[in-house]
């Protein structure tokens, strides 16, 4: 019986540790300097459920299997367009999506605060130019 009980408050506590991203986010600091004062806001609309993540970004929508399932699909934006993988998985509260192509591979940590109130974005990109860091930080949308 004390197993049962055991095995059953661990299984709520591992639920517990994925949080629900789903919201409307507006960026609101980034230390890349992509992301210029004065520019128009971004703003990203996350939509989860227990097996997705669906990411819109004006006419952007990118769907992140949660189950740590590899999917493939096409880069966007190149005269060259190569498969991209990509992969999302939960690390405790926090989801990491890995994405890798022929030539690059993205590793982004995503986070959000304890009242559910900012998500913090940090990625780490490895391209033939080298390695660029990118801490973001985003508000939940009133």
């Amino acid at each position: 019986m004390r197993l049962l009980v055991v095995g059953a408050m661990a299984a709520l506590l591992s639920v517990q540790a994925k949080p629900d991203f789903s919201g409307t986010w507006i960026l609101v600091s980034s230390d890349s300097p992509a992301a210029a004062v004065g520019s128009k806001p971004v703003v990203v609309v996350l939509t989860q459920t227990n097996s997705s993540l669906t990411l819109k970004n004006g006419a952007q929508t990118v769907v992140f299997p949660l189950d740590g399932s590899e999917t493939t699909t096409k880069t966007q934006g190149s005269s060259a367009p190569q498969d991209l993988k990509i992969r999302a998985r939960w690390e405790g509260a926090q989801l990491v999506v890995e994405q890798i192509s022929a030539t690059s591979s993205v590793r982004t940590i995503v986070s959000v605060s304890h009242d559910g109130g900012e998500l913090t974005v940090e990625t780490v990109a490895k391209t033939p130019q080298g390695e660029g860091r990118e801490k973001q930080l985003f508000k939940r949308s009133k």
